[in-house]
């Protein structure tokens, strides 16, 4: 008795030190993709660099909605403007103003660029309109109002420039010729007050959040568009990707078929022999590659989606049909042969006989051939311009400048990437273990 109980304990022992380990590998394979989650839901700029941040202090899903649609950024060129802001800066040759709740309107002797980001509720009166390049222009317009997160003119304003805000603070350089009277002096150059109206000197460079602006007979206008496009890229994705599972799933199954089933002469040798020549020689395939992207010029192929589910299920086909043929190995054949004696040709036992039984080890190959169209980058960027990226190389397009690169936003768009693979994977986990382990009947 005492023997049953203690192996008991023991095995129970060594189930939960087995279940403990799992646990630490799995949390350590899955750390990286936790980690890019939360990066996803920071503030822009904010990555750790020096710390390593388990959960976010600051949440947002600014970065997928920047993603997916993107924003709309504004240059305004005008004399005549009203800006309403939460809070900004005002920088001068003899002071900066940092002030809350204000207004700076006024009149600029010559036109005038202000530049704003994140803009909406766009409303312009009595001016030409015209599309360029995906830019938005309007030209010698009456009157122009948007709301924007951010307002600034680096250039600076020059003219008759006023500021009315509730609270300001103002720290001046020497000698100013800014009205004072009436501020609180609270050190030897700072300045604050409450309810001021200022009219300011000199060229005023501007840097507003949350704001208002409006202007009249102004000289232009241009609105781009800026990120966003995720639906598009994600659109040319799919049709690539399932055009290559249409595309291997038409070669694959006919081939594992006949591999499987029919004697032929060279049956033993073909199919591994094709297999290791595609699949192991590397330096042969960047050749290939020289060589494919000749061709695809000379016949004006190149920049083309529908051109690339060919090529990428001409380099499955192979691994996916030794991969099917393996599974339709494990079917009894008694099962053609019935349906033979029932006057059954070959295509009638691969559709009403072999492909129901076959059902895991084809949605394994879909799966693979799904994943080669999604993922694959190197040819997709040689072959195609950017107004025809699928996700892929839009990703890689993310990192050409990587001093600049938006992590969190990247965090956002891989992780947007992988969703669809992932619930495939779910969906179709069962199909994948059986065609994996080689499932199936058996005499």
């Amino acid at each position: 008795m005492f023997d049953f109980h203690f192996r008991n304990r023991r095995e129970l022992f060594k189930a939960l030190l087995a279940t403990a380990l799992a646990v630490i590998v799995m949390g350590i394979i899955l750390f990286p993709v936790y980690y890019m989650f939360t990066v996803s839901l920071k503030p822009q700029g904010t990555l750790a660099s020096t710390s390593l941040d388990i959960i976010p202090d600051h949440v947002t899903l600014q970065n997928y909605r920047e993603v997916m649609f993107g924003h709309k950024e504004a240059t305004v060129k005008t004399k005549v403007f009203n800006i309403t802001s939460s809070r900004g800066k005002l920088l001068g040759t003899e002071y900066t103003i940092e002030y809350t709740d204000g207004v700076l309107y006024g009149k600029a002797y010559i036109n005038t660029p202000f530049n704003l980001k994140y803009v909406s509720h766009i409303k312009v009166e009595g001016a030409n309109k015209s599309v360029e390049n995906g830019q938005v222009r309007y030209v010698k317009g009456e009157f122009v109002s948007m709301d924007a997160k951010k307002i600034s003119s680096t250039q600076g304003i020059i003219g008759r420039v006023y500021l009315k805000a509730r609270e300001v603070k103002i720290t001046v350089n020497g000698k100013t010729s800014l009205p004072l009277e009436g501020l609180t002096r609270i050190d030897n150059n700072i300045y604050v007050g409450k309810n001021v109206t200022l009219r300011l000197s000199g060229r005023v460079r501007l840097d507003s959040e949350k704001g208002h602006f409006e202007a009249r007979d102004f000289f232009y206008v241009f609105v781009n568009q800026v990120g966003g496009g995720f639906f598009g890229y994600l659109k040319r994705s799919l049709i690539i990707a399932s055009l290559t599972v249409v595309l291997t799933l038409l070669f694959a199954v006919p081939a594992a078929y006949a591999f499987s089933r029919l004697k032929f002469f060279g049956r033993e040798h073909i199919l591994y022999f094709y297999l290791m020549f595609t699949q192991v020689a590397g330096g042969l395939g960047i050749a290939g590659l020289v060589a494919l992207y000749g061709m695809l010029v000379k016949l004006n192929l190149t920049n083309n989606i529908y051109v690339l589910p060919f090529i990428y299920a001409a380099g499955g086909v192979p691994f996916n049909t030794w991969l099917l043929k393996s599974y339709l190995d494990s079917i009894s054949p008694d099962f053609d042969e019935a349906a033979l004696v029932d006057g059954a040709n070959y295509l009638q036992i691969i559709w009403h006989v072999l492909l129901p039984m076959a059902l895991p080890g084809i949605a394994t190959v879909a799966i693979f051939a799904f994943i080669g169209g999604w993922t694959e980058l190197i040819l997709a960027n040689l072959l195609l311009n950017q107004e025809n990226y699928p996700l892929t190389v839009w990703l890689f397009s993310m990192l050409n400048d990587l001093r600049n690169v938006s992590w969190n936003q990247f965090s956002a768009a891989a992780l947007l990437f992988a969703l669809p693979v992932f619930i495939m994977f779910l969906l179709a986990q069962n199909y994948i273990k059986s065609g994996l382990t080689v499932g199936g009947l058996k005499e």
